[in-house]
């Protein structure tokens, strides 16, 4: 049989990863049971990467990008935290401009919200 401490762990870890956003699991405490709810954000990036080839480039990418995400970061305090770089040409040049956070790409990131978005920065209601 499984804990409650066992089970509030592994949906720590699965949150933790991003597997799971939201949880929300019964525990039974004797004569009593209790719904549970946990919210977990996406970590911040480590790196981002800014592709500026010709398609991205004219689509918005390139040296602008990387300054708008430059700029955001210093907006949240995040310029020492997360290293933005360019980036090889990622071969989706029609869904630019492109991003890859972390390893994962993301498409037509275009304008502040749509970055802010990307990095998983934006603020929960």
């Amino acid at each position: 049989m499984t804990s409650c401490g066992q089970i509030q762990l592994l949906v720590a870890l699965l949150l933790s990863v991003g597997v799971m956003k939201t949880a929300a699991f019964v525990m039974d405490n004797g004569s009593h049971a209790a719904v549970k709810r946990a919210t977990l954000s996406r970590a911040t990036p480590e790196t981002v990467e800014v592709c500026g080839f010709k398609d991205c480039k004219r689509a918005g990418g390139g040296p602008r990008l990387e300054k708008l995400v430059n700029s955001i970061l210093e907006e949240k305090g995040l310029v020492d935290a997360i290293k933005v770089e360019g980036c090889d040409c990622q071969g989706e040049c029609g869904y630019g401009p492109n991003l890859v956070i972390d390893g994962k790409i993301v498409n037509s990131v275009k304008g502040k919200d749509a970055v802010i978005k990307a990095l998983g920065l934006e603020k929960e209601e």
